[in-house]
């Protein structure tokens, strides 16, 4: 009697838990313990400092500020020495110089690879100026058969398109017009996913009519880059950018939280439409750390963080509830059994 009722009370007990972990019924940790509970066992207070010493080996004093944050995040010590040494790279005056020179190439060039050649990369492309280069540039090949980059071509109209709004709208399409120039140097620094690429160019094809721009350039002489700005103002006009425009808002949006060099280096995390979104909440919450964060624990979303953590917070959370009730069970059921017994011997 006593082991058929307290089998039938423990499946009960187990099946009604299960389907509310099934269903999803609050058994979600907050986001920042998972997120940090990741890092702690991904990530040592002696990773964390050999991250950073091999940040500033490589000179690359953004990259080391980034795991000193993760570190302070977790609330790490970094060694005295290490501190010393961080502290030295902000101050030294050929930092300054190397970054003022690696800006000035990337703002002339329109490439960089350093996070100052990046960012100069960018902010000449924030400029009209930046597209009708590149659109004259490209476009010379394309018109004379020779290979040329489609992607960058096709944006570049589009950041004409998005230049006239920004003026149209007092400002609306500086973000649009960010995401541009942040792809442009990222196809250029080849930081973009294969996959990734793939999808800009169809989303770009769709949004300009690349046969009747072929047109449009044939009958302009490229070398004049006044009248050109001219003509590519007026057909940027007639660019559809239903598709493209949310995903370079996106874009611009990780640019505002991360900076352009960082929005750049994340675009190797992003495959398809969906990874971009999830990359982009997670610049809006953790900023600069992002990068890190996926680095260390593998994960580029905060939907891994906490599906990885939802049975563990079910355990954590619920394991002293869990045992109670069901020594609560056994309990009952014993005392039923002792009250049957009783009663049995008292009618003999």
């Amino acid at each position: 009697m006593l082991s058929r009722l307290g089998a039938s009370l423990l499946f009960l007990t187990l099946l009604a838990l299960g389907l509310a972990y099934v269903f999803d019924y609050t058994f979600h940790v907050p986001l920042e313990t998972a997120v940090r509970a990741e890092l702690m066992a991904a990530a040592t207070p002696g990773r964390i400092n050999i991250k950073v010493l091999e940040a500033l080996e490589k000179d690359d004093i953004e990259e080391a500020d980034m795991y000193a944050d993760i570190g302070k995040f977790l609330n790490y010590e970094i060694p005295a020495d290490t501190q010393r040494r961080l502290d030295e790279a902000h101050t030294m005056s050929a930092t300054v110089v190397r970054n003022t020179w690696e800006f000035g190439t990337g703002f002339v060039t329109g490439q960089g690879d350093s996070t100052a050649g990046l960012a100069g990369a960018v902010t000449s492309d924030l400029t009209v100026i930046g597209d009708v280069r590149d659109i004259a540039a490209e476009g010379g090949k394309w018109l004379a058969g020779q290979d040329y980059n489609e992607l960058i071509v096709g944006l570049s109209v589009v950041g004409i398109a998005a230049t006239g709004l920004t003026v149209a709208t007092g400002g609306g399409g500086i973000v649009a017009k960010a995401g541009v120039s942040i792809l442009k140097a990222a196809k250029r620094a080849g930081r973009l996913t294969t996959e990734f690429g793939t999808l800009l160019v169809r989303m770009t094809r769709d949004a300009v009519n690349m046969p009747a721009l072929r047109e449009t350039l044939r009958a302009t002489d490229l070398s004049d880059l006044a009248r050109t700005q001219r003509v590519l103002t007026d057909y940027a006009r007639g660019v559809r950018g239903a598709e493209l425009f949310p995903v370079l808002s996106r874009i611009g949006g990780m640019n505002k939280a991360v900076g352009p060099a960082e929005t750049i280096r994340l675009m190797k995390y992003v495959k398809k439409g969906e990874d971009l979104e999830d990359v982009a909440l997670m610049t809006e919450r953790y900023g600069v750390k992002t990068r890190g964060i996926i680095e260390l624990t593998g994960k580029a979303s905060l939907r891994a963080f906490k599906t990885a953590f939802r049975a563990v917070e079910f355990i954590a959370k619920y394991v002293v509830w869990f045992a109670v009730w069901i020594v609560s069970l056994f309990a009952m059921a014993l005392m039923r059994t002792v009250r049957l017994f009783n009663f049995r011997r008292a009618s003999a």
